[in-house]
């Protein structure tokens, strides 16, 4: 008599796992701790100042001003008067608080409430990279404790919605490339939070292209995956209309972006400039007064690539300074260089850049297919940053969106490699 045949369960799909209570159980846990160490750290941040909605950064200064006048129906202006030196999304998001009487401290709150979900979007791009929960829910706690993290949350700056954001664009990538057939449906996932990205940061348009360039060669440049490649690049171009459209009335002249960049670019190779941004005096320069907007743009993009082209020595030496101030283990802000800081930041980030080196190197050894593109889809936006920062001005608050894909393969080492314990990494499916 044959035994019965019996069929062993097919393994869940981690990164959707929407039937999987387990799974669920373990994103909201993961989503609670995270919420709950970066409301301690910003109840900490408020009692311990002067004024709880004071903002300690230029930046802060200029989104928050920003928001208000949008709020006032004065348009997005700056300090300067400026109306597109910044992409919409984030003071939009601010001007939803710039009129409460504690408009500040909401606003710092629903931060903390966004930078817990990318610890959930960091666990799932884990888990689905490499069908593991372990894996993932490794990935989130690192990503809930990461100090950096946890100090920006409580900061009126663009890091933690960028990071959170870019955290779900990765995750619909690699959904992409883990599923056979067209998917409109992820596609279309991927436009828009494409979009939202570039609404976000501008910078970030060229590492979105590079990432949608990539997922269609790990589909090896397939029909379907290319016209999934077009439809999201499509809905980018789409969503970015308005905001052209808008700048075209304002400006008087067509700007996808903002104006914003030739003073960036300028800031960074500077006379006299040693990596940082100290835009106060240029700023202030003779030659940029009683110039519209667009004209400031143009005159300071012009300047920088004359200093460029008239001494690029120097400017590839100030590329090692800015590269070495962006990927700096403890912070290079004064304020917050104490003993203190620099021992739970350099404690935090050396194991962890270990970790990501052996993660980098243990992966593709395992010989498993899609290995090493995996690993290249993960250093991405390192690689990305770091060769843009190094003709913009370096600074550790640029490396942030970069962190958590570097934590994803510490993750993977911590597991694999330290635990003994390595996850069967995904084949692949081809269209």
């Amino acid at each position: 008599m044959n035994p019965p045949v019996t069929h062993s369960p097919p393994r869940p799909d981690f990164g959707m796992a929407e039937g999987d209570r387990q799974t669920r159980r373990t994103w909201v846990g993961l989503f609670v701790i995270a919420l709950l160490i970066r409301g301690a750290w910003g109840v900490a941040y408020m009692s311990r100042a002067a004024e709880p909605t004071a903002l300690e950064f230029p930046d802060e200064e200029q989104y928050w001003r920003m928001a208000v006048s949008l709020r006032n129906g004065e348009g997005l202006r700056d300090e300067l008067g400026f109306q597109a030196t910044r992409m919409p999304l984030y003071p939009g998001f601010l001007a939803l608080f710039a009129g409460m009487d504690s408009g500040i401290m909401v606003a710092r709150v629903v931060q903390w409430f966004i930078g817990a979900l990318g610890s959930v979007f960091a666990a799932g791009l884990a888990a689905t990279v490499f069908d593991s929960r372990r894996i993932g829910t490794l990935a989130g706690l690192i990503f809930a404790c990461d100090p950096f993290f946890i100090f920006f949350s409580s900061l009126l700056l663009t890091e933690t919605l960028f990071v959170t954001l870019l955290c779900g664009l990765w995750w619909s990538i690699v959904r992409v490339w883990r599923r056979e057939g067209l998917r409109l449906r992820t596609w279309i996932v991927v436009g828009i939070v494409s979009a939202l990205c570039i609404y976000t940061r501008e910078s970030s348009v060229g590492l979105v292209i590079l990432a949608m360039m990539i997922t269609v060669a790990i589909k090896r440049f397939q029909r379907k995956a290319v016209i999934g490649m077009l439809l999201a690049g499509s809905l980018v171009c789409t969503a970015l209309c308005p905001w052209a459209l808008r700048n075209h009335r304002v400006l008087g002249s067509w700007c996808w972006m903002t104006t914003r960049g030739g003073i960036s670019l300028y800031d960074g190779v500077r006379p006299g400039a040693i990596g940082e941004s100290d835009l106060g005096d240029v700023k202030q320069m003779s030659a940029v007064q009683g110039l519209s907007e667009k004209q400031w743009d143009e005159y300071f993009r012009g300047e920088a690539f004359r200093l460029i082209r008239e001494d690029p020595g120097r400017i590839a030496s100030l590329a090692l300074a800015k590269i070495g101030r962006m990927w700096n283990p403890v912070p290079n802000v004064e304020t917050y260089r104490s003993t203190w800081v620099r021992l739970v930041a350099a404690v935090w980030m050396f194991p962890i850049m270990l970790l990501a080196l052996i993660g980098v190197v243990a992966w593709p050894m395992t010989r498993k297919p899609n290995g090493w593109k995996c690993v290249l889809l993960l250093l991405l936006p390192a690689i990305y940053l770091t060769l843009l920062h190094a003709l913009f001005v370096g600074s550790v608050r640029y490396r942030l969106a970069a962190m958590p894909m570097l934590e994803i393969l510490s993750a993977y080492a911590l597991a694999a490699v330290i635990l003994g314990r390595r996850p069967r990494l995904p084949e692949g499916r081809s269209e």
